[in-house]
């Protein structure tokens, strides 16, 4: 049992065996335990559920029965977990680690805690879905509903909320420090230094702040309206910020730990700043080492959030519209992580936009013929 994945439901082993033709005939237990080299026995003891197949065994059913959707095994099939997808490609653990390139503690945090490496340089994410043969955003559900991850989630939103009461006290400010015994409890939830946790909480905690000042001048608005349809609307804009407040706690929870999942290191945010910076005409690619390294370069294009073209002679290294997506929505908390990185500027990537830009074309591709 212990090497066996517990989530295999026996009963769809059995409805399969019994319904999809191998070879033109449907196979009895006897004939399935020649195919998989073993016992009748074991094989009925499949199908019973009082014993489990391991991860290679499940990977043969699912090739010997042509499954599409190897969930069909499972017995939950409504998630795909991180555990359930190595299964279903029939992995053990240590080579589910070598081939996604961690050690295998690290991928059994992964795996059981839903913890990505300290050091992950933002391609573990995109080498499991690579490796398990899934889009990225299966792999990113996975680790967001994971048990675990469900359960600190919760637990940084109940906390968020006791820190969000401070906003309501009025002239007095809002804000927590490091060593408030607070924030002491949060930092682990976020697996972050005080200082950085810190630095995050106050910003969740001054977003709070704008929602309860904007929801009081809608208050305003609505006594000194001149008619009654402005009344009516600055009353709707109050119901909305009331459940945009009462929503604040686990939303911010939800977004923060989102977005420290899927952050880019220090390094690669100074590139993807310069880049951003340097709008569409970007920036030479030897002149990119002055900001990261090569291989920090090589990240951003796997997260395709860089890009590097042909222009000439000269080869260069721009945003991509995902990449300047990622900027424009995220530079604040990026802000607050790396404050040392000067904040983007984006006025030269619109100003670029609003003109027509010269054909381009990647290192390798062909010239267009010209008849």
């Amino acid at each position: 049992m212990a090497r066996g994945t517990a989530d295999f439901d026996g009963r769809a082993l059995r409805a399969t065996r019994q319904t999809r033709p191998v070879d033109g005939e449907l196979l009895s237990a006897q004939a399935l335990a020649e195919r998989l080299g073993t016992s009748k026995s074991r094989v009925l003891a499949y199908e019973n559920n009082t014993s489990t197949p391991d991860p290679k065994r499940i990977a043969e059913i699912i090739r010997l029965f042509g499954i599409d959707e190897p969930r069909k095994l499972r017995r939950n099939r409504v998630l795909a977990d991180i555990h359930g997808l190595r299964c279903q490609r029939g992995l053990t653990m240590a080579e589910a680690a070598a081939q996604v390139g961690i050690s295998r503690s690290g991928y059994a945090n992964l795996e059981r805690h839903a913890l990505l490496p300290v050091r992950d340089d933002g391609t573990v994410r995109m080498n499991l879905a690579r490796v398990f043969g899934v889009a990225p955003a299966v792999i990113d559900r996975a680790l967001l509903r994971h048990p675990e991850a469900v359960a600190r989630q919760t637990q940084l939103a109940r906390q968020l909320g006791i820190v969000f009461e401070r906003a309501h006290q009025e002239h007095t400010p809002a804000v927590i420090d490091v060593d408030d015994p607070l924030l002491l409890r949060i930092a682990p939830l976020v697996q972050r230094p005080t200082r950085v946790a810190c630095r995050l909480v106050n910003a969740e905690l001054d977003a709070y702040r704008d929602l309860l000042r904007d929801h009081a001048r809608m208050k305003v608005d609505a006594a000194f309206a001149q008619s009654t349809a402005d009344a009516a609307l600055a009353h709707k804009r109050r119901s909305r910020l009331e459940t945009l407040i009462k929503e604040a706690a686990p939303v911010a929870s939800k977004n923060l730990s989102r977005f420290l999942s899927e952050a880019m290191n220090v390094r690669q945010w100074r590139l993807m700043v310069a880049l951003a910076n340097a709008g569409l005409d970007g920036i030479a690619l030897p002149s990119t080492t002055r900001y990261a390294s090569v291989e920090d370069l090589t990240v951003l294009q796997i997260r395709q959030y860089a890009t590097v073209l042909q222009r000439g002679d000269q080869t260069y290294a721009t945003p991509t519209e995902g990449g300047i997506a990622t900027v424009r929505t995220n530079y604040a908390r990026y802000g607050r992580l790396y404050p040392r990185v000067p904040a983007p500027n984006l006025s030269r990537y619109w100003e670029q936009r609003r003109r027509p830009r010269p054909l381009v074309r990647r290192p390798g591709q062909q010239a267009p013929e010209v008849s």
